[in-house]
């Protein structure tokens, strides 16, 4: 019985030291096409492990073929709260030579666990002002 209880206790460490790190956890969606040139596609990604304390969302625009003109809008929601740390880039215009990466924001992780959404929001502007949008979202991160 003895020997038991010590094989037990042996397997609960190897399972607690193979449990992954909870401040180090990651989602991501994409690539994605985008709607005007799906040629033309972006990646999503929201983290807690580059900065101590903060989520992190980061965008990546790329094109394989053509071009794209749009305005990037990048935040976050958390557990039903929209638009948490909005920032834009102005008006960009990638290719397949010149994409547009690093596009970031972070925000400071509230106390208890959380779920937090990287949200790009892509306006695409036209001339005759019936702009279109897109939006993509990562799945829920839970700090």
């Amino acid at each position: 019985m003895k020997r038991l209880a010590i094989v037990g206790a042996a397997a609960l460490g190897v399972l607690a030291l193979s449990a992954p790190n909870a401040s180090a956890t990651s989602q991501k969606v994409g690539p994605v096409k985008m709607k005007i040139n799906p040629k033309c596609d972006v990646t999503l990604y929201v983290d807690d492990h580059q900065f101590p304390g903060k989520i992190r969302a980061q965008a990546h625009f790329g094109c394989s073929k053509g071009d794209n003109l749009f305005t990037p809008y990048i935040s976050f929601d958390r557990n039903g709260t929209h638009g948490i740390a909005r920032k834009t880039a102005g008006l960009k215009v990638i290719n397949k030579d010149k994409g547009f990466g690093g596009f970031e924001t972070t925000t400071k992780d509230k106390a208890g666990t959380q779920c937090y959404r990287a949200v790009v929001l892509i306006v695409y502007p036209d001339p005759a002002d019936v702009n279109q949008s897109q939006q993509v979202k990562t799945p829920c991160l839970n700090t």
